[in-house]
């Protein structure tokens, strides 16, 4: 089973996602909570992998503001 880590950076509205070496994985979020399902559906357009069929580590990176 392939992993991917998964940095998040919140900014004024909304997520950013990216995923660690894996060239184009990059996604927005407006709630952390939809982050995983978003960035899944992109890694398995990308890498031909079913979208439950890798694991994510999601590290979250809070904004100026915190994780509000």
């Amino acid at each position: 089973m392939n992993r991917y880590t998964v940095v998040a950076y919140r900014g004024e509205q909304r997520w950013t996602l990216r995923a660690v070496g894996v060239p184009g994985a990059v996604v927005h979020a407006v709630l952390l909570d939809d982050a995983e399902a978003a960035i899944r559906a992109l890694l398995a357009q990308l890498t031909g992998e079913g979208a439950e069929s890798f694991a994510i580590d999601l590290a979250p990176i809070p904004g100026p503001g915190g994780f509000d």
